[in-house]
């Protein structure tokens, strides 16, 4: 993530420092920085399960980071254009915190330095996206990037229930987040990556595949025009007798109406199953409300596909001792 998002190009609000001085002999300054490689490592976060305490642990895992990069930082400073080693290290203390940006699900949004204070009320209850990044206070500050960076962005945006046709649900579901690890010191870059990939697995979740690619494909073919055709064999016997006594005409035209509206259904089902079980999900104290509703909605299912696979069976078997 080298681009800053949009809510954090504007000015720091009253809670943040004033903008340093980006003129003078205290402006930090690597001493070679361009005949050092830079190391890099991007981690794409999905199936997660994150509460506003593990938000603020993570950000405390950050912050930790951050420590180690100052003193990087410190080592490749040249100290004769400082008054004092003291007042070096009192420059790149100002100009390295970790910034963090978030944003409510009604669009409230809050910038500060340091960690999040999720304990408070005022820490949404409904969460959008998280953004904290070691760098951006010092590009704002002083238009120059640390040595070392780690930043990242986590979107709790749930799929939408909303027919888009210019969306192509066999497209894997949209996830935004990504945290990016870069820097001049591949220990720094390695022991952060790995630290922050330790932090996540414990935070993994059991999702579905449904958010993959072409899963959808495999969920029409295999599993919804089955059941479908199942719920016709069982509960269509009026239907079919109705059909009988009309014209050849209305039952081609109720036949490609009734496909369309099948495949229309199956989509809803298909995007509300991906609503149910986001890549990313934010919880500020309990998930009893989730568990709930995705118990009512796996028991629905389930006895729709376990019934449908037992008459199966059962029709498999008799036509075969038969």
């Amino acid at each position: 993530m080298t681009d800053t998002p949009e809510n954090l190009r504007t000015d720091a609000p009253g809670n943040l420092p004033e903008a340093i001085d980006a003129q003078g002999p205290q402006q930090v300054q690597p001493t070679d920085p361009v005949r050092v490689p830079l190391y890099r490592r991007d981690l794409f976060p999905t199936n997660l399960v994150l509460s506003a305490e593990d938000l603020k642990e993570f950000c405390e895992l950050l912050s930790e980071a951050n420590e180690k990069a100052k003193q990087l930082e410190y080592g490749k400073l040249d100290l004769s254009k400082f008054e004092s080693p003291e007042q070096a290290q009192q420059r790149v203390n100002e100009v390295m915190p970790v910034e963090y940006n978030y944003t409510a699900a009604n669009g409230d949004s809050v910038q500060g330095l340091g960690i999040p204070k999720t304990d408070e009320r005022a820490f949404p209850d409904e969460l959008k996206s998280v953004f904290a990044s070691n760098a951006s206070f010092a590009e704002r500050s002083i238009n120059l990037r640390p040595l070392n960076t780690v930043e990242m962005f986590l979107g709790f945006d749930k799929p939408s229930l909303k027919f888009d046709l210019q969306t192509l649900p066999s497209n894997p579901t949209e996830n935004r987040s990504v945290i990016n690890v870069a820097g001049r010191d591949e220990d720094w870059v390695i022991s952060t990556a790995q630290k922050i990939e330790d932090f996540l697995r414990k935070r993994k979740a059991v999702r579905p595949i449904i958010h993959g690619s072409g899963t959808y494909d495999y969920f029409i073919y295999l599993l919804f025009l089955p059941a479908t055709i199942w719920l016709f064999y069982k509960q269509g016997s009026g239907l079919a007798t109705w059909l009988d006594s009309q014209s050849v005409f209305l039952n081609v035209v109720f036949g490609v109406y009734a496909i369309l509206l099948t495949l229309l259904l199956a989509r809803f089902v298909f995007q509300y199953v991906r609503w149910l079980f986001p890549p990313m999900e934010y919880y500020k104290r309990s998930r009893l409300g989730a568990f709930i509703h995705r118990g009512v909605a796996a028991t629905v299912g389930s006895a729709v596909v376990l019934g449908a696979a037992y008459d199966l069976i059962k029709a498999t078997l008799l036509s075969l001792l038969g």
